[in-house]
């Protein structure tokens, strides 16, 4: 698989670097995924030798949880512009987070699922604050199993819809006159599956 490389002719001081170079494995992340990617193919991306990844980082592993740090904070603030600060995501907004999206599916097709929930470790995760915001408007001091369900079938139904959308229009040949409706639709189940709090 061919790389895009962009060479800058100036030094770059470490921050630039360090940017570039987990920009390059955000990206890579949702292309390739975990495995298949190499510290090579991000070096060649951020247009840096790979050394430097060693040298910043200390290896590919430490690399990518970086990339998934930066997507995850990324997001968390994608989340906070569409929902004005709200702690449930607007239905069907990941669809307009795709860089975000495919390197989390990546991560689980390829089974680093701890990499996959970084956001958990640091504390950004979107899923959870909506768990907890949900929990707490049910009055429960822990989310119960019933919580848990909700807001798993509205994960689901976002993962779900922003990965395949293009793919459930082909296969039930919904023309374009009927595609914003169905998504009104979808919306709705997915305010339904976790209240009507979205």
């Amino acid at each position: 698989m061919s790389v895009a490389v962009t060479r800058k002719s100036r030094p770059r001081d470490r921050e630039r670097v360090e940017h570039d170079l987990t920009t390059a494995a955000a990206d890579l992340l949702g292309e390739l995924g975990p495995r298949a990617l190499t510290v090579r193919m991000v070096a060649e991306r951020a247009g840096v030798n790979h050394g430097l990844i060693h040298h910043y980082f200390g290896g590919k592993q430490q690399l990518l949880y970086a990339a998934m740090r930066r997507l995850v904070s990324e997001h968390e603030e994608f989340v906070a512009r569409r929902t004005g600060g709200s702690p449930i995501p607007a239905p069907l907004a990941l669809v307009d987070d795709p860089r975000y999206l495919r390197a989390v599916v990546r991560c689980v097709l390829d089974g680093e699922i701890d990499l996959a929930r970084v956001e958990v470790a640091t504390g950004v995760s979107v899923p959870r604050r909506a768990l907890n915001h949900l929990a707490a408007t049910r009055d429960q001091d822990e989310p119960d199993l019933a919580t848990k369900t909700d807001v798993a079938l509205g994960m689901a139904i976002e993962m779900g819809w922003a990965a395949l959308e293009p793919f459930i229009f082909t296969v039930l040949d919904v023309n374009t006159a009927e595609q914003e409706p169905m998504r009104e639709r979808v919306r709705s189940l997915r305010r339904k599956a976790i209240g009507a709090l979205a």
